[in-house]
């Protein structure tokens, strides 16, 4: 019973008598559950906004047909409208559109509407000052959201210029649409404007449909699923969410267990605290055993102890994770910098279920912490635990290698297993079994650590090595939440570092003109019309490749993919592709096309495969004739020659172009020719490749601020690993010390020996937690991304960067043996005297 238990000398006195390694251990669960509800809470958050906003836009609609790229005939709307079982049908087009003034706003999103339609729908998207109704229908005129007001930093009665086809557009605001939470910035017009200003006449790409009472969707879906335009999706707003929800999946799932590393860690902290607590204690636990106590009281006592660490712990990250979020949300939206969602700031809405979670999550990982020098110490034989000097025997009993061993060959099979619906379940288990393989091996392989190296002729160092070989639990068990804390920041390093390397040299490979010009960095940013041919027809251009970007439904279920028309030789596709796989196809096969390694693994589709595009109102048969690498889109993309596109669009609209300049051409010279040759020159976007380069690996940066957080999150828990270890293994040895200041060594001799036995053991914690680390990344590099994104990188692990991150350790770790020995230093006589 709970009441047997002397809670002043069980459990109590002993974490007072540690109060420096138990605030360390209360700090580490509290940072594990703060990161792990922060990133829970923008996850859930973004999605929540994100799925309400789309359903408040759609107001009372109940289907919605989307096509994306040049969308389909507006004749479709009228059909839909006078289909038996509609009430209402609403038009829209929706695009993005340059900021051209104000300067480096970036995008905005246009939403071209029927205001009538719209008003009938119980759509939000009429803008409050109802004096002039009518104003809206006025082509030059534009409402915008709230976000989008206060992004662009104007009022209502201002102007706003936007590059609308190529030719610059100044609008004038005359309202202020309803707030709809998620939505972001967008702006509202009139859609016959919007068609005529943005060359859409003819054409829209989404009707909203509301169906009269009574109306089945089920059966109305049915009736209209085989007689659709061709590329066009007829989904429920709830359905449109969930696809979205669904593209961002694996990437929340892959933050979310990054973020949990911090909390697994500290578990490992609290094990290490409590079972170098329970060494130290082993002499009173014995003799309560003696005194009555029976084991699975002892149990209880430690696994109490751990309560008290996480108790405390889970309710200090509670607010800390909440705090967290608020400022992540504030600062980077809900997507984190991956463009998932809008990066406009979300308001942070509380969510008790998840935060009772976390807290639960807490408070578990440290009894898990806990559980492990619990049952070890019931399990200690009394009489041989009241002997002074059994604390290494007794390790040496309990130390079960082969549940190591088991726990490899099962994060072995894990990371050979397939991912289960997208997600790389079995192998994030994988990397857990390899962690928790570290507590059942750690003292093993110290102790053929130390067997390795001989025995050094400086008695000092020999004795501390000599220490090590003789104690190789004990040093364990001060060293097992370091060597987690310092595996998982080596393993996320690695990682994140070996994706960078990848992102650059592609890049490198990828960007092989010398100019690169562009409309804006979206698919609805046009050159002027014939700029493309000017371009090309420049005296210093030898050679130019224009590239139109249109966007394709391919895969039901999944969001549009991004096709790419490119002004590309058909026999030599390696001048602008990274290709993985490719083969030839023959002239009487379909028209070939290289698909993205992305998409390769979304669909599983093969090189040459032959798949249907939906183009210019028609299935196109063509043959893969190639995957290639491609970083940029991350649901997927499809390359084909330009020709071929116009050939069956009709589009001859051109995004941008690369040119290849003539040798010995300067770049400055073209540059002038370009503004020359183009009035609005000034406006377009021109780069080298070693500025596109610069751009993007910052964007890269700013993309994994989420993971560089993480792994700083981490190494702090390991410094406080190793205060918390280090620092209670000295202090538990003070009787040794004690003695051997006696036998005749001096006090700089006992400092030179604090930091031998430091250095030697932060040693094989970096060899260890390295090694381990190294074999995490590969799981991560090899299994989790593949499975997760589908995209493959290589092995660049960034050396500088792990040799500071083992200094930092080693510093940390000998600085703490030292300084938690001065103390033991001038203690050695009153010590020697008690003992």
């Amino acid at each position: 019973m709970i009441t047997r238990i002397p809670w002043q000398a069980a459990v109590w006195r002993p974490l007072r008598q540690r109060s420096g390694a138990s605030v360390l251990a209360i700090i580490g669960i509290a940072l594990g559950v703060a990161l792990g509800l922060a990133i829970a809470l923008i996850n859930i958050q973004a999605v929540s906004d994100f799925s309400s906003g789309l359903r408040r836009l759609s107001g009372q609609a109940d289907l919605a047909l989307t096509a994306p790229g040049r969308g389909f005939p507006e004749h479709w709307y009228v059909r839909l409208s006078l289909s038996r079982g509609v009430a209402v049908a609403a038009p829209e087009i929706r695009l993005l559109a340059p900021v051209l003034h104000p300067a480096h706003k970036g995008m905005l999103h246009i939403l071209g509407i029927d205001a009538f339609q719209a008003a009938r729908m119980g759509q939000p998207l009429l803008p409050f000052d109802r004096h002039n109704p009518l104003a809206v229908l006025t082509p030059e005129h534009i409402a915008l959201s709230p976000a989008a007001l206060a992004h662009l930093g104007l009022q209502v009665g201002d102007t706003l210029t936007l590059n609308a086809d190529g030719q610059p557009r100044t609008l004038r605001i005359i309202g202020e649409l309803p707030d709809v939470g998620g939505s972001g910035a967008f702006g509202v017009m009139d859609i016959a404007a919007v068609q005529w200003l943005w060359g859409r006449v003819g054409a829209l790409n989404q009707v909203d449909l509301r169906l009269r009472p009574g109306t089945s969707i089920g059966d109305f879906l049915a009736q209209w699923r085989d007689h659709l335009p061709v590329g066009a999706v007829l989904q429920s707003p709830a359905q449109q969410g969930r696809v979205a929800a669904d593209a961002s999946r694996a990437y929340r799932v892959n933050l979310l267990v990054l973020s949990l590393v911090a909390l697994f860690t500290g578990a490992f902290l609290v094990y290490s605290t409590l079972a170098m607590g329970v060494v130290r204690q082993r002499q009173q636990l014995a003799l309560l055993r003696v005194l009555g106590l029976r084991r699975r009281e002892i149990v209880l006592a430690v696994l109490l102890q751990g309560a008290v660490l996480g108790l405390p712990g889970a309710l200090l990250g509670l607010p800390l994770g909440v705090l967290a979020a608020w400022l992540a949300l504030a600062r980077m939206g809900g997507d984190l910098g991956a463009g998932y969602f809008s990066a406009t700031a979300l308001h942070l809405q509380w969510h008790p279920g998840l935060m009772l979670i976390f807290f639960v999550a807490g408070l578990g990982a440290a009894l898990t912490g806990a559980f492990l020098p619990a049952w070890e110490t019931s399990r200690a034989t009394p009489a041989l635990a009241l002997r002074a000097g059994a604390e290494e025997q007794a390790s040496q009993q309990h130390q079960h290698p082969w549940i190591g061993l088991l726990l490899l060959g099962l994060a072995l099979a894990g990371s050979l297993a397939p991912a289960i619906h997208g997600i790389p379940y079995l192998a994030y288990g994988a990397v857990a079994c390899l962690l928790f393989a570290l507590l059942f091996l750690l003292a093993p392989l110290l102790r053929g650590l130390t067997r390795l190296f001989p025995l050094p002729h400086a008695p000092v160092w020999r004795l501390a090595l000599a220490q090590l070989r003789g104690a190789p639990g004990r040093a364990a068990q001060s060293l097992a939440a370091v060597v987690v804390a310092f595996s998982l920041v080596v393993a996320m390093a690695v990682m994140v570092g070996s994706f960078r390397d990848s992102v650059a040299n592609w890049l490198t490979d990828i960007l092989r003109a010398d100019l690169y010009v562009q409309a804006g960095m979206n698919r609805d940013s046009f050159l002027p019309h014939g700029a493309a041919h000017q371009l090309c027809a420049l005296p210093n251009v030898r050679a130019c490749s224009p590239l139109r970007r249109v966007t394709l439904n391919l895969l039901p279920g999944h969001p549009p993919v991004m096709l790419l028309a490119r002004g590309m030789d058909i026999s030599d596709p390696e001048r602008e592709l990274q290709l993985l796989h490719a083969l030839s196809v023959g002239p009487h096969q379909p028209p070939p096309v290289w698909i993205s390694e992305i998409l390769a693994g979304t669909s599983g589709w093969q090189v040459g495969q032959v798949i249907h595009l939906p183009l210019g109102g028609q299935e196109r048969v063509v043959t893969i004739a190639g995957i290639y690498r491609d970083y940029a889109y991350q649901e997927g993309s499809v390359s084909i020659p330009i020709q071929q596109y116009r050939a069956w669009s009709g589009d001859d609209a051109v995004n941008g172009v690369a040119l290849w300049l003539r040798p010995g051409a300067a770049i400055p010279a073209t540059l002038r020719d370009l503004r020359q040759t183009l009035p609005d020159g000034s406006r377009l976007l021109v780069a080298t490749p070693k500025e596109i380069r610069l751009k993007s690996l910052q964007i890269f940066n700013q993309s994994f601020a989420a993971t560089y957080a993480l792994e700083a999150v981490a190494m702090v828990i390991g410094l406080l690993g190793v205060s918390s270890g280090f620092g209670a293994q000295t202090l538990m040895r003070r009787n040794e010390y004690a003695m051997l200041r006696h036998l005749g060594l001096r006090r700089r001799d006992l400092r030179t020996l604090l930091f031998a036995e430091g250095s030697i053991l932060s040693l094989f914690g970096i060899l260890i937690g390295g090694a381990l680390g190294m074999a995490i990344s590969v799981i991560l590099i090899e299994v989790v991304n593949p499975q997760s994104f589908h995209w493959h990188m290589g092995f660049h692990p960034s050396w500088p960067l792990l040799l500071t991150l083992s200094a930092i350790l080693w510093l940390a770790s000998t600085a703490t043996m030292v300084l938690a020995g001065q103390r033991v230093i001038r203690q050695t006589a009153a010590v020697l005297h008690d003992d």
